[in-house]
């Protein structure tokens, strides 16, 4: 089965913020709480992200992932040169189609749309407390640029790959 990534339309913002809710409670029963339920509510979505930024991820017309690509991040990466990067967000997949490879898939489309915009970086944060996740993204070829601690609360890695 092929992974097909669409931007969203208005109508599709339910099924991306049921993803997204869906990996909330999952990473909760996990002890390894992200965001919180209210984060991914479709009015702090939509308070904090533009339709056209929002893509769903699907096998066989049945939407399973999701990912918010922006074109600036100035709260996150604030000194980087304007226009050289697209910016990942919010990379989820159902549950039931975790370790389908879909993460790196969704990964791989988002590259291709950083080099479709001339951008010459895809960038992303993540917390760099959780170990998995940040092999996971050096294993498909990002490479941390630096550690910060966020808000005097959350460590966080920063990671890009040039595309």
């Amino acid at each position: 089965m092929d992974l097909q990534v669409k931007n969203i339309s208005d109508n599709q913002v339910a099924d991306f913020c049921s993803i997204l809710k869906e990996v909330v409670m999952w990473l909760h029963t996990q002890g390894q709480g992200m965001w919180s339920l209210e984060q991914v509510s479709r009015e702090k979505i939509l308070s904090e992200y533009s339709i056209e930024e929002m893509f769903l991820g699907y096998m066989e017309d049945v939407p399973v992932s999701t990912m918010i690509l922006q074109e600036e991040d100035d709260v996150f990466w604030p000194s980087v040169v304007k226009n050289e990067s697209l910016f990942l967000h919010k990379l989820s997949v159902r549950r039931q189609f975790a370790n389908f490879g879909l993460a790196r898939d969704m990964v791989k489309w988002a590259k291709q749309e950083a080099q479709n915009r001339n951008k010459r970086y895809l960038r992303l944060d993540c917390a760099a407390d959780r170990p998995k996740l940040c092999s996971f993204y050096e294993s498909i070829g990002f490479s941390k640029v630096r550690e910060q601690v966020l808000f005097r609360t959350y460590p966080t890695a920063f990671y890009e790959i040039e595309v």
